[in-house]
């Protein structure tokens, strides 16, 4: 009886550690090509930000801090947490586990960035209501308390890895899942905590900030004469950061509500497998929300892919001339001095950078 039990409790681990492609070939299939493309689109794209908020500048102000700090927490999820979750599923458990610590690692550190991005987003939201609903904006957000926020986030998510150290919650291989992340059976307490740092509370409080935004925008129209001006000022300035938040929590709440809901490993394997894919595809449409909603953006873009024309359309004609700067990108003197003149704008700046005129 031991020696049957023996044989059936090593055929079900056998099982449990087989590659999900081998298993289910063509589930394990659809994710792998899902997992490999978000991870190219999803790099480039985050990387693309990275370059032309940094490198080409088109953003000046401190919001341009938090856009870069969602996009390093972003890439770091496409760039390696979805390779590795990729392998998990082509290879299984023991291809993964043969590098010692490896898991543990990549699922402590997509844990801090993915609560970095939604905490970022919230409170780039919290940025866009004082920006555009409180006197003291400029006391509240500078470039120094801007990086203090961003370090704060990164001291939460280190704080939830730094318990498991006293035994409180897990990182590995989550065997249902095929994927290195938060092991939601060491605690299923702290796991139902962990959801609510990690989604909920964020996702709360967020939303309530643009709702009072909303509110407080329509409430300031109806009082105006010019009621169109303000709210395409306001739509102008938010939507980005709406949509973004809205991806985020379309791909985390399912699950966040499955790991808080199963106490004893019982859910099905494919619905894991599936939250977990579905929770790491927001990093690839972060730019492409950008591009949509944003001029300057789409424009910086655009920028970029025809310089890179540009630049094979001389070397086939055996050309060494660089290309020239477009002059939608050269430095004004208002640049310069930091005084820009409003009538100059364009509707891209007046967008990001104008604070709607209100009447209190």
């Amino acid at each position: 009886m031991n020696n049957l039990d023996t044989n059936s409790t090593t055929k079900e681990e056998t099982k449990t550690m087989m590659a999900y492609v081998t298993a289910k070939p063509f589930l394990g299939i659809t994710y792998v090509i899902i997992l490999g493309v978000t991870s190219v689109v999803g790099t480039f794209g985050n990387g693309l930000i990275l370059y032309v908020v940094s490198v080409k500048r088109i953003i000046r102000k401190v919001e341009s801090i938090f856009i870069l700090n969602l996009a390093v927490s972003d890439i770091f999820v496409t760039a390696v947490a979805n390779v590795i979750s990729l392998l998990g599923k082509v290879k299984g458990e023991q291809y993964i586990n043969n590098i010692p610590g490896l898991c543990v690692v990549v699922a402590s550190i997509c844990t801090v960035t993915c609560v970095s991005s939604l905490t970022t987003i919230m409170v780039m939201s919290i940025n866009r209501y004082v920006y555009i609903c409180a006197p003291k904006y400029r006391k509240i957000f500078t470039n120094r308390t801007s990086i203090l926020y961003c370090l704060a986030m990164y001291v939460l998510g280190s704080f939830l890895c730094i318990l498991n150290v006293f035994g409180i919650g897990g990182h590995g291989f989550d065997t249902q899942g095929k994927i290195c992340i938060w092991d939601r059976m060491a605690s299923h307490p702290y796991t139902i905590v962990f959801s609510v740092v990690l989604v909920w509370i964020p996702a709360i409080i967020t939303g309530i900030i643009f709702l009072r935004v909303y509110f407080f925008v329509r409430a300031r129209s109806r009082a105006n004469t010019d009621r169109v001006c303000i709210k395409s000022s306001y739509i102008s300035v938010a939507k980005s950061f709406i949509i973004i938040y809205l991806v985020f929590i379309i791909c985390w709440a399912p699950y966040a509500t499955v790991i808080a809901l199963e106490y004893d490993n019982s859910y099905p394997e494919d619905l894991h497998v599936f939250v977990t894919v579905f929770a790491h595809l927001h990093p690839c449409f972060t730019w492409i929300v950008y591009y949509k909603t944003n001029k300057r953006f789409a424009e910086a873009y655009r920028a970029i892919f025809q310089s890179r024309k540009n630049s094979e359309r001389r070397c086939q004609n055996g050309s060494i001339a660089l290309p020239e700067l477009s002059s939608n990108w050269s430095t004004s003197p208002a640049e310069v001095t930091g005084h820009q003149n409003p009538h100059s704008m364009t509707d891209s700046e007046t967008a990001l950078n104008t604070r709607p005129v209100l009447s209190r």
